[in-house]
């Protein structure tokens, strides 16, 4: 079988076996409680594959049958046991997005990032075995953000009531980069309550839905000349009650005398994407509904971003329209900007 340069069976590669004089019949392999593991046998070149990479860390016993001669044409049969070492690097998880067992909004994506780069010549063995159910069952796809993320959405929104389960089935898989997965992860959430909001910056509102029913209608003010609020879909990220917001940190200004520089701790803060975008009340924008005049951000009075703030939750939609460009897909979570022949023509498995 095949071997590292250390003397370790490796994970993903099929398992050599040599024959002298006869002819290789069958070959079992079966796990430590003795259930059998699915693989394909080509007895021409006498090795033996399994359909899926073999566990880091695990025991296997391996039974093979040939005919040789003196045997009165019965085949002969040997047994080896061997374990799968744990390998020196691991390719493990930075994060599975969203939590598990939270309740999430209809734009919520799968999101997984990776530890480390996972080659391009191992995305397609490595996405093989990232295995998304649901009830009711939705089309969907992976689609990579560059080599360290990749995340999953259905072709439309999710319908309120879906259960998904993720099933990261990594161990044994090798990322490319000289990494193999030493454990499996299983993930569940559940999709929850169908809230959209719309953000018309000419209009200035955003008017917020519950099941396609206007629920409110909320006066507000987004990015001014040369700070145009992104458009297109967002899901939010997450939430927090204050946060503290800085020119510098989003590489607007960071001269403190400089026209367009701001420290401010602002309340009710909806996040919509990595860059800094948020719906949240501004000191400065003392009137919202009557100017364009943020920096970015979709500003709200004080009592309306409260109201937003307790009404949405993580992967609710919030869509603006009015924008000259559209938030990158991966700018947070703006899955949904992409159309879906783009989304899947980004899988490993489908381009």
């Amino acid at each position: 079988m095949d071997k590292d340069s250390s003397g370790d069976v490796v994970p993903d590669k099929p398992v050599k076996i040599g024959v002298q004089d006869g002819k290789l019949a069958s070959v079992t392999v079966a796990d430590s409680k003795g259930d059998a593991i699915p693989g394909t046998l080509d007895a021409a070149t006498g090795t033996w594959t399994p359909s899926s990479p073999f566990g880091v860390g695990l025991n296997y016993t391996l039974r093979a049958s040939a005919t040789t001669p003196g045997h009165n044409g019965r085949p002969a049969t040997q047994q080896v046991n061997f374990t799968v070492e744990t390998p020196g690097k691991a390719l493990e998880l930075d994060s599975i997005t969203p939590a598990k067992g939270a309740v999430v909004g209809v734009a919520m994506p799968i999101s997984i990032v990776f530890s480390h780069p996972v080659a391009d010549s191992a995305k397609a063995s490595v996405e093989k075995q990232l295995k998304v159910t649901t009830s009711p069952a939705v089309t969907g796809s992976w689609h990579w953000f560059g080599d360290e993320r990749v995340d999953w959405r259905p072709q439309q929104f999710w319908k309120s009531g879906t259960h998904v389960t993720v099933d990261a089935n990594l161990n044994g898989v090798n990322d490319g980069n000289g990494r193999y997965g030493t454990h499996n992860y299983e993930h569940g959430f559940t999709i929850g309550s169908d809230v959209e909001a719309v953000s018309d910056t000419a209009s200035h509102k955003l008017n917020v839905y519950q099941d396609g029913k206007l629920v409110r209608s909320l006066a507000a003010d987004s990015g001014k000349a040369g700070f145009s609020t992104w458009g297109g879909t967002m899901a939010v990220i997450d939430k927090q009650p204050v946060v503290e917001m800085t020119s510098c940190s989003v590489g607007i200004q960071c001269d403190k005398n400089g026209p367009n520089y701001y420290d401010l701790k602002l309340p009710w803060d909806v996040h919509l994407t990595d860059s800094g975008t948020y719906v949240h009340y501004s000191t400065g924008d003392t009137d919202p509904g009557l100017d364009n005049n943020s920096h970015g951000c979709i500003h709200l009075s004080l009592d309306d971003a409260k109201w937003f703030y307790d009404f949405v939750k993580q992967g609710d939609p919030v869509t603006v329209k009015g924008e000259p460009k559209n938030a990158a897909p991966d700018n947070g979570y703006a899955d949904y900007n992409l159309d879906w022949s783009q989304w899947v023509a980004g899988s490993a498995l489908h381009s």
